[in-house]
């Protein structure tokens, strides 16, 4: 088998579908557009994942070189009301487009280390080594919920301390807000 031929060639369905791994079909379908015209193009799409989720969307799809590049960009642009917006908006236009091209350029690297073995693209071993290197990163949806939690709790401590430390807040905010605190008073006026 010549490897130069078997590189050169689109990425099969079933090698697709052995990266991506989840949701395989809507990618499959997305990602044809990509080679419509029988060469990789740039082509819009959306992406709901990557606009909302970003940094972490990159992450459970093992981009790993993209997610740096978030994470970079969004401390160097900051994060006012609009950048973040904006940058959303690039993320989910991009996101599909940047995914096929790494399966493409992995299950390239794949053929050619499958070729030299002897091996057609569609043996299991190929498709073995396809889902190792693609699917997804489950723990990255653990760690996010985590963030999360730890940043409201973070955000909800800060809030009452400044709340504290300002005597203004406090004149408009006579109590602290919140149902846990009106519970609170409610136990100490029936004690």
């Amino acid at each position: 088998m010549d490897w130069n031929a078997t590189s050169s060639q689109p990425p099969a369905e079933e090698e697709l579908t052995a990266y991506i791994g989840p949701r395989a079909e809507r990618y499959r379908s997305r990602f044809k557009r990509f080679t419509r015209m029988g060469t990789i193009r740039f082509e819009f799409s959306w992406n709901n994942a990557a606009a909302f989720a970003g940094l972490w969307w990159y992450l459970y799809r093992k981009m790993y070189v993209w997610a740096l590049v978030d994470f970079v960009l969004s401390v160097v642009l900051g994060w006012t009301l609009f950048v973040p917006i904006l940058w959303g908006v690039a993320r989910a236009v991009t996101g599909d487009y940047f995914y096929f091209r790494q399966a493409d350029r992995k299950i390239r690297e794949a053929r050619i280390a499958s070729s030299i073995f002897g091996a057609p693209d569609t043996n299991a071993a190929h498709l073995a080594r396809l889902a190792a290197e693609g699917g997804v990163n489950a723990w990255v949806m653990w760690v996010a919920i985590a963030a999360l939690l730890l940043f409201l709790a973070v955000f909800i401590f800060a809030f009452g301390w400044i709340r504290e430390a300002i005597p203004p807040l406090r004149e408009f905010w006579p109590e602290s807000p919140g149902r846990w605190v009106q519970l609170l008073h409610f136990t100490k006026a029936a004690a």
